[in-house]
């Protein structure tokens, strides 16, 4: 799968994937080579708070090393560590740093699951859980979080279990959608599968744009789920490959061993870096917080009048940083994405990079003025290529 243009299940009628990574590769080649201003709304997170950041590693790095730089050899950094135990209100040994949510994510498939046991995910959804299990020798299938509002409902998820099923995948808040799972109908699932020996494993790193996020499962009470977050999507902060395991109980402990085993010591610069931005979490979370406010107020808007105008059918609220509207007498938008940058200068990753042709994801975390900005070209773009679509439908 990984260096493919295509992901396919064979397993439940075919749904196919475009692969991410190759399609954001192929996107920044094209923004590269060719001319004008791209305005890029297929990212997923805000945007990096370099200044912040600049002026995080001036106060701490610039006249000696600071305290934080710390060994991470075969243990979490101490300050991460603790300061995350405060952020989401869990004792210090539910928690384990690492490269990123991604190498989280492939620590719990490995750790809990033997070759040729089952994972049942979500879709649409992210292609990494699918390239995790393929990676892992397991099998896999799907359950759907069905558009337009894409709630998790517990009962349907336990219909698509099967007897060798370890772990159960979903996203919360909800890739590519942006929904906000019901708390109470995900630790309905939580404790169907535990009374059924299985895992939930729920990818959070989207988890800090909703209200609450420490309103998560409680993974003391529910030692069957395994949580993964990240300082990618929260602060924007990509570079810094910093992301942790919420976990208790055999989970934990399975997982803790597979890391020892695979990966054993994370960054000691990134994650110092990472201690010294957690340090000062209050200013990063306004930062991302303040631009929120003012790009879900734009993003509401604009895209409200493109779904009024029968342009896209948008069905969830926008809420988190990303939305996922299906674009009306548009079935492929993979053809849909390339023809927008080539002729309106603006990026949306399209919908089968999600298991799901004839939507497009959109990233709202931007400055509002470029947001706007690419907000108008992609309204722009879609009425265009609908009219393009219909005059060659007619022709035809």
């Amino acid at each position: 799968m990984p260096g493919t243009d295509k992901v396919k299940n064979n397993n439940t009628g075919g749904i196919d994937w475009i692969d991410y990574a190759h399609w954001v590769g192929e996107a920044l080649r094209q923004m590269r080579e060719s001319t004008g201003k791209k305005i890029s709304l297929f990212g997923s997170s805000v945007p990096e708070p370099t200044a912040l950041l600049q002026e995080t590693l001036r106060t701490s790095f610039s006249t000696s090393m600071p305290e934080s730089y710390q060994s991470v050899f075969m243990r979490n950094h101490p300050v991460v560590e603790r300061l995350l135990s405060e952020r989401y209100a869990l004792p210090a040994e539910t928690i384990l740093c690492t490269t990123g949510a991604t190498m989280g994510v492939s620590y719990a498939l490995s750790a809990l699951c033997s070759i040729g046991e089952h994972v049942l995910i979500e879709h649409p959804g992210f292609d990494i859980f699918a390239k995790g299990a393929v990676a892992n020798q397991l099998q896999y299938s799907f359950f759907d979080r069905v558009a337009p509002h894409y709630r998790i409902i517990a009962s349907d998820i336990i219909r698509k279990l099967r007897p060798e099923t370890r772990i159960v995948v979903m996203t919360d808040l909800h890739n590519p959608s942006g929904a906000l799972a019901d708390p109470a109908e995900v630790e309905k699932l939580a404790t169907a599968l535990a009374e059924r020996g299985i895992y939930l494993l729920i990818d959070e790193v989207y988890r800090d744009y909703s209200a609450d996020p420490k309103t998560g499962v409680d993974v003391t009470r529910h030692e069957n789920v395994v949580r993964v977050g990240s300082m990618t999507k929260i602060f924007g902060l990509n570079t810094l490959r910093c992301g942790w395991i919420l976990a208790s109980g055999a989970a934990m402990k399975a997982i803790r061993a597979e890391f020892k085993d695979t990966d054993f010591s994370v960054s000691r610069i990134a994650h110092s870096i990472a201690a010294e931005v957690f340090l000062s979490s209050g200013t990063y979370d306004n930062w991302r917080d303040d631009m929120m406010a003012s790009a879900s107020k734009s993003a509401q808007r604009m895209l409200g009048e493109m779904e009024r105008s029968g342009m896209i059918t948008l069905g969830v609220d926008v809420q988190g940083c990303v939305c996922f509207p299906k674009v009306n007498g548009v079935e492929d938008t993979r053809a849909l994405s390339t023809w927008l940058i080539d002729n309106h200068d603006v990026v949306v990753a399209p919908g089968e990079c999600f298991g799901t042709a004839g939507h497009i994801r959109i990233g709202f975390g931007l400055p509002e003025d470029e947001l706007s900005e690419g907000l108008h070209r992609l309204a722009c773009g879609i009425a265009e290529y609908r009219e393009k679509v219909a005059r060659t439908h007619n022709m035809a």
